[in-house]
Parts: structure tokens; C-alpha cells; sequence
């Protein structure tokens, strides 16, 4: 049976998404679409495929077999042992142990201290839970694709495949612990994990992914019982461990669909109409009441009747009297409704009629029964999830991958870690490099997958240097060959190289072509920008004359799904595609055009102007009156798409603000500047832990790239005039 704080808390995450319209089960989706690694199936559908590390399968397998093997040691044996003899605790075991023995108080004080303090117990499941959490975030940032829920959803079929597993022997008992051990061990550590992780994060990214990693576990995961999904709503050891009553639970379904989710505090009084609903209401209330007694007070001695319906019924109807250690604990808490009933039950006559009915007004019965039929839709909608990890049975190489190794009994009775694997398959190794697979292993500090394939929440940044280069060689006349070979290509590629994350698609004579998450892109489009300009200054810095300005374009965006290819050609040496539609917009970005530059300057002169951002864009009306927008790139342009992934990937690790100047706060600088829009709009950008400059944005206004019309933001360049002269006004920090 399922602990009655587990409602209250449960509940307290539902109610929040009801009220917004929405369903739990949601929380619970696998987008696959959105993963890098993916695969379509014999159905058509997309999987991810996967494989699991035997050792990490063991680590699982070998933790729940000593549970079940401590389980009968302690609790159906009855064995004996003094406590020097146990293996000694650590301060997380202590932690464990205490936080168990709060939910659970009638478990074995013995059961839980050889199992958390067992290396290959408690503490080898935890660290697989922790690792794979870690594994998860950690690719989760990298790919900016939604690895957290996923990789949490495969935890959970993993831990559930192998409770399943288990051997039937007191398998009422043995599934009864292992559904409060080993869930309570996972939310407890679930817990710890977000709180960790989560720290300084903001308010909505820390419920959105609460709600990801621990809504999924329901307690039908731990249980060793698992039914089809088809019959978990009215399955009978489902609903009892809920603390309901199989006959009940559907004719509350039926008075709720009458009444309204409104008004369904109103069930418990129409039950109550009915003698045997009457009678299995009141057996509920008592037994979930006095569960609560017991965790409350730490009393485990009412669980024989909690678990027991015969002997809780006897208690009610008065048949049997409680010992002394229970008739104080009841007198101790008579404030507590069960408490005060059954000492008036005790006491008899007027006490007794005056009692009334509580469970007609306590509403533990009906929280248990709206977290039931929650729980019911996201075990289906979970399970339904798991099947988007499809695990790969044979693997690359041809051999078939390892299948599940419960540890093998050894002459004391307990499983032995010990296998016939000892190093990783090699075609598991291969599958994993070449980008095929995710690969579930113990070394957390390897990724999930090689980042082979791509994730869809990569951008596209385009550079143009070919004018740059133009302006370059003119100051190394006759020492060209020497500059590239030196100082060009080997600073371009170290450059890249120091840049975990990006990638360098391409690189010639015109320019270069990176792919990566969009944070990581801008960082390095202003690194490269002051790179470049700096090799610009070295080169100039013996003549009188230093230019004032660098002819580099670039432009960044984001969108699209990637397609990938890369083959070795004997002659032609390795070559790679990576396409996205956020590279032929990203390439159209770059474009500087001699005759737009030239309208530019003449509206400038015209208008008796300095232009305030390196990316010009011009409107002309075509001869059917249409506006067209023209671009003149000399800076660094970005996409709205790729601002918007900016600040959803920055959220809670930057400061970010939006400016909205108008003529009044710009003062006479309208005067003297031309302003791509009025009010002026600038996004200003500072990462926590970064000491740098803060980052600043400026809308520019709208372009049309590869056939579509794109709004256009500049990264500012922090030696720009304007820039300086924002400062200035004090619209800007110094």
C-alpha cells in the first residue's frame, strides 16, 4: 500500500496543470523529433535507438535482487543479527535509511540498514539514477534537445523491467517493499538531484522540469505486479495498494462524471447512501488514516492493521481491542480524527453515537482517489513513451548485445555481481562512435551519444571573409604564402578547436561555415570578429594610416531539421555535407552588395547622417508599388529565430534585458544618427560568471533571406561609435 503523504504530494503537482486546462500525462512525452538520434522503424514510426552497458544492467539487477534477498532474510525469516555486525553507514546511507524509516515505519530497521549501507545495494542503484540524471542534463545542454524527460523515461523502464523480474517468492511481501524502498529512494533522490541542479534557476524552467522527471514516476513502476496497461485502472492489487477499495472505485468514477470535477468533493456523501459503499468507505478512511497515525507518531504497530483488511474490520466493528502501546499513542493524538473516533468506539454508548461520521468529511479518501486515476493516465502515457527507446539486440558488429544478467546466488544466499562481461563489446563501442546509438554506461563522464548526428536546436553560422582577406594581403605583399600557412588556416582551425561545441563545416577562401548551439555560435562570431580584427591591426600597425573598420560579414540562424553526410573519397580526402534551411539563410546573410552600400551612403549623405549599425537595410518600392528590402551585411546579423533560442538557452544563467528608447531618452542623437527603428530596440545580454562585455543586441529590421522574410537583429560591436555614444547618455552600463 502506497504511503498517504504520497497523495498529499502528488497532488500538489496536478492541481496546478489541471487548473491551467492541461493534462499530466503530457509531462510524460518523448520528442523523439527533436533528438538527434533517431531511427524509423518497421511501422514507420521514429525510435531511439539504444544500448545498455552490461555492468550498468547488472548494477540495477544486482541491487533489486538484494533487496528481495534481504527482504525474506529479515522480514519472512526472521533473522537475527547484532548491529557491529551489519556493514558500517556512510552519511548518505544515514540519510537514506532516515528518510525510509519516516515514510515506512514497519519495515525492518535491519532490512534497511544492510541495504542502504550494501555497496551493491542502495548505493550502486543510486549512483546508476544519478549518473543517468547527470548524463541526461548534461546532453540536454549541449544539444539544447529535450534529453532530461527522455533519458528519465528509459531510467524508469529500465528500473521497471527488472522489478518484474524478480522471482514470485512472497511476492505480496517482496513487491510490498520494494514499491516504499525503491520508490522512496528514487523520489528522495530525485529530489536532491533537481534541488542541486536546479539552484538560482528561474521560476518556470524549475516547475517545467520538476514536473519532466518526477511526474513520470508513479508507483505502479516499483511494483513487482505489473498488469497490461489496458487493465491498470480496474486491476484489485492496483487499487488496494492505493488504500481504495476495488468495488468503490468505479462507482466513484461513475458519481464524478455525474457531479462534475467542480463539485466531486461531493462523491463521499453519495456513497455514503449506499450500505456497502458505507461500509468499504469507512474501512479506507481508517486505513489510510491510521497509516498516517503511524508516520505522524512513529508507530509502527498500526500497520498490522492497515495491512490486514480482516483485522482492520474486526477493529472497527469493535471485535478487538488495540494493545496498551496503541490505546497511549491514541490518547496522545486525540486530536486526530481516527484517533478521537476509535477511542469513542472504545469508550461506547453516547461517545460513540456522538462520534458521527468523519469520512464523510476527511477528504484523504477522495485525495487518494483523484491521485489514482491521475496516476493510472501517466503510467499509460510512460509506458507509451518507453516505447520510443527501442533497444537494439543485436549489436553492429554482429553478435548479439548483452541481454539482462540478474547477479547469480551465491553459497550465502545473495546475488553476486560477478559476470561474464568484462569489458564494453566492442560493436557496442563502434555503434556508439559512428553516432548509431545511445550508449547507457557507467563512466557519467562520457556523452550519450559521439554528437555524430546532429540535434535540430543547432544553428548555422555563416562568415564572409573574402573582402577581409582582400584588405589583409594588402599590408603582407609578398609574403601572402607564408601568412596563411603560418598564421591563417592554423589560427582559424586552433581557434575552433578551443570551442567544444562548435563545429567547423567548412572553410575556404570566401569564408567558413559553423554549426552549433546558438550560445556557443555568438560567443564565438564576437571572439572570432576581435581575432580577425587583431590579425587586421598586427598587419597595418607599420603604416601611417590603420583602417577604422573590418569587412567581415557574418550572420546566425536557427531552424530547420538537419540532414547529415560525410563519406572519404580517395582523391577528395573526407567530406561533409551538414545542411539545415538555417544554412542557406544563415548564407544569404552574409550578403554585401557594392550597390545597396552605395544607396546606404546616399540616403546617409542625404539625409545628413551617420549610420548607426553595420548592417544596412534598405526599402525601395518595386514598379508594382511593393516594398522590397535590401541588405547590406558589413557586421554580424542575426535571425529572430536565433534571438529567441538565444534567451530561451540563456534563461536563469544571464541578466537579460529589453530597451525601448524613444526620441526623448536618445535626446540629440537622432540628430545626428540614423536609426533603423524608432524606438530604438536593443536587447542587452549579460551572462552570469562571464567576464566580458555584455552583449548587445539591435533590431535592424526586415530581410528577406533564401525566400523568406526574416527579422534581422545586430550583434553590436563594442568599439562602434553609436555604441559608445549610448554610453555616454548613460542608456547603457559602462
Amino acid at each position: 500500500m502506497i504511503s498517504p503523504d504520497y497523495f498529499s504530494f502528488r497532488w500538489s503537482w496536478y492541481r496546478p496543470i489541471l487548473n491551467r486546462m492541461e493534462q499530466p500525462s503530457d509531462r510524460c512525452r518523448v520528442e523523439v523529433r527533436q533528438l538527434p538520434i533517431r531511427m524509423i522503424g518497421q511501422d514507420a514510426a521514429e525510435y531511439i535507438p539504444y544500448l545498455v552497458h552490461p555492468a550498468l544492467q547488472r548494477s540495477i539487477s544486482t541491487a533489486l535482487h538484494r533487496l528481495q534477498d534481504y527482504t525474506l532474510r529479515y522480514m519472512v525469516r526472521g533473522e537475527k543479527i547484532s548491529a557491529h555486525k551489519l556493514p558500517p553507514m556512510d552519511q548518505k546511507a544515514r540519510e537514506m535509511v532516515a528518510y525510509l524509516r519516516s515514510q515506512c515505519p514497519h519495515l525492518s530497521r535491519d532490512l534497511l540498514h544492510h541495504w542502504c549501507a550494501d555497496p551493491d545495494g542502495a548505493t550502486a542503484l543510486l549512483r546508476v539514477c544519478e549518473g543517468l540524471w547527470e548524463q541526461g542534463w548534461r546532453q540536454d545542454q549541449a544539444d539544447a534537445a529535450p534529453w532530461v524527460p527522455a533519458v528519465n523515461v528509459l531510467l524508469l523502464k529500465l528500473i521497471r523491467t527488472e522489478i518484474a523480474a524478480l522471482s514470485d517468492e512472497n511476492i505480496e511481501l517482496t513487491s510490498h517493499v520494494t514499491l516504499h524502498v525503491i520508490g522512496g529512494l528514487y523520489t528522495w533522490a530525485l529530489q536532491a538531484f533537481l534541488k542541486r541542479y536546479l539552484e538560482g534557476a528561474v521560476e518556470v524552467r524549475r516547475v517545467a522540469s520538476y514536473e519532466s522527471m518526477m511526474l513520470p514516476a508513479t508507483p505502479m513502476v516499483f511494483m513487482q505486479y505489473q498488469p497490461d496497461s489496458s487493465l491498470l485502472a480496474d486491476d484489485s492489487r492496483i487499487v488496494r495498494a492505493y488504500g481504495l477499495e476495488p468495488e468503490i472505485v468505479p462507482r466513484m468514477r461513475e458519481l464524478r462524471a455525474k457531479v462534475g470535477m467542480r463539485n466531486e468533493g461531493g462523491i463521499l456523501q453519495l456513497l455514503a447512501r449506499d450500505k456497502l459503499g458505507t461500509h468499504l468507505q469507512r474501512r479506507t478512511w481508517a486505513r489510510l488514516s491510521l497509516w498516517k497515525l503511524a508516520m505522524d507518531s512513529d508507530q509502527g504497530g498500526w500497520m498490522r492493521y492497515v495491512l490486514n483488511a480482516k483485522q482492520l474490520d474486526q477493529l472497527l466493528a469493535g471485535q478487538t481491542r488495540p494493545g496498551e502501546a496503541l490505546l497511549e499513542n491514541l490518547k496522545a493524538n486525540a486530536d486526530v480524527p481516527v484517533a478521537g473516533w476509535l477511542l469513542a468506539q472504545i469508550q461506547g454508548g453516547r461517545a460513540a453515537n456522538a462520534a458521527g461520521e468523519p469520512w464523510l468529511h476527511d477528504n484523504i479518501t477522495l485525495m487518494a482517489f483523484r491521485v489514482f486515476d491521475e496516476d493510472i493516465k501517466i503510467e499509460v502515457a510512460r509506458r507509451q513513451a518507453e516505447r520510443a527507446w527501442l533497444e537494439r539486440k543485436d549489436s553492429p558488429s554482429g553478435k548479439p548485445s548483452a541481454g539482462r544478467t540478474a547477479g547469480m546466488r551465491k553459497a550465502s544466499g545473495l546475488r553476486s555481481v560477478a559476470g561474464g562481461h568484462q569489458d564494453i563489446d566492442q560493436g557496442m563501442e563502434k555503434a556508439w562512435q559512428e553516432g548509431e546509438v545511445v550508449l547507457i554506461q557507467p563512466d557519467v563522464s562520457r556523452a550519450l551519444h559521439s554528437g555524430k548526428k546532429l540535434s535540430l536546436r543547432h544553428g548555422s553560422l555563416s562568415v564572409e571573409w573574402s573582402d577581409y582577406l582582400t584588405a589583409l594581403l594588402a599590408w603582407h605583399t609578398g609574403d601572402t604564402d607564408a601568412f596563411f600557412s603560418r598564421t591563417f588556416l592554423p589560427g582559424i582551425l586552433a581557434w575552433v578547436a578551443e570551442r567544444e561545441g562548435v563545429l567547423l563545416d567548412s572553410c575556404s577562401a570566401s569564408g567558413c561555415l559553423l554549426r552549433g548551439p546558438v550560445v556557443l555560435l555568438t560567443e564565438a562570431g564576437i571572439a572570432l570578429r576581435e581575432r580577425l580584427w587583431q590579425w587586421l591591426s598586427d598587419a597595418s600597425a607599420h603604416l601611417d594610416a590603420r583602417p577604422e573598420s573590418i569587412a567581415l560579414s557574418m550572420c546566425l540562424d536557427m531552424g530547420g531539421e538537419w540532414s547529415y553526410s560525410e563519406i572519404t573519397d580517395v582523391h577528395a580526402g573526407v567530406q561533409r555535407i551538414a545542411f539545415s534551411q538555417a544554412v542557406a539563410r544563415a548564407t544569404a546573410g552574409v550578403c554585401r552588395s557594392s550597390a545597396v552600400e552605395q544607396l546606404v551612403r546616399a540616403r546617409n549623405a542625404k539625409l545628413e547622417l551617420k549610420q548607426v549599425a553595420s548592417v544596412g537595410i534598405e526599402t525601395v518600392k518595386a514598379a508594382s508599388g511593393q516594398p522590397v528590402h535590401l541588405l547590406h551585411n558589413a557586421g554580424f546579423a542575426m535571425t529572430a529565430a536565433a534571438m529567441f533560442e538565444l534567451t530561451r538557452a540563456l534563461a536563469g544563467k544571464a541578466s537579460i534585458r529589453e530597451l525601448h528608447l524613444d526620441k526623448q531618452q536618445l535626446k540629440g542623437m537622432v540628430n545626428a544618427w540614423r536609426m533603423p527603428t524608432m524606438p530604438l530596440e536593443l536587447l542587452l545580454v549579460q551572462r552570469h560568471g562571464h567576464d566580458e562585455e555584455p552583449w548587445l543586441l539591435m533590431k535592424v529590421g526586415m530581410a528577406s533571406l533564401a525566400g523568406a522574410d526574416v527579422e534581422l537583429f545586430e550583434v553590436m560591436d563594442v568599439h562602434n561609435p553609436a555604441v559608445q555614444h549610448l554610453r555616454g547618455l548613460g542608456l547603457l552600463p559602462a
